[in-house]
């Protein structure tokens, strides 16, 4: 049985760290603080480059952060793990045994993390940017912004848009 990797100072960050819930989403539906802190945690605390998000990316996020990021967003966990390509099979076997999720989806989840808190600051207004998030948007050609973070290109034309956004640039 293969060994569980040892988790990168940011991801055991990302596990540690406080969250103050008074200014957490209103959840469309039950869920615990401590799934829903996860994924708040790497929004608020996660490195956006460097070595650091490197590291973390590389040992990978608990798999309970797929759960945790569908909490934060009030979405179906369905959702998320399209988003980051991980079969729901797969999320339920990783989440039983405190497993991490692989490289490529923690760099999915991270990158979703990183793009979620560039949109709460352009908004200056967390509901407002987690809504934003998740509604289909013409500059993107109807999809959600949310639903382009699968890939680099696609963050890429979600960064633009909240750039144009933040300085009062055209869409």
């Amino acid at each position: 049985m293969k060994q569980p990797k040892k988790p990168s100072a940011v991801a055991h960050a990302v596990e540690q760290t406080p969250v103050h819930y008074a200014s957490a989403p209103v959840a469309r539906r039950v869920s615990s603080p401590i799934t829903d802190a996860l994924f708040a945690r790497l929004v608020k605390h996660a490195p956006g480059s460097g070595n650091e998000a490197i590291l973390a990316i590389r040992s990978g996020y608990p798999a309970s952060i797929l759960k945790s990021a569908g909490y934060y967003f009030g979405i179906p966990d369905a959702r998320i793990q399209r988003i980051t390509a991980v079969p729901a099979t797969t999320a339920q076997r990783l989440e039983k045994n405190a497993a991490n999720i692989d490289p490529a989806a923690s760099e999915r989840i991270h990158r979703m993390g990183i793009v979620t808190r560039i949109a709460i600051e352009v908004f200056d207004n967390k509901q407002t940017a987690l809504s934003w998030m998740c509604r289909s948007n013409p500059a993107l050609a109807d999809s959600a912004p949310l639903d382009l973070l699968d890939t680099e290109p696609g963050a890429i034309a979600v960064r633009q848009i909240l750039n144009a956004i933040a300085t009062g640039g055209v869409v």
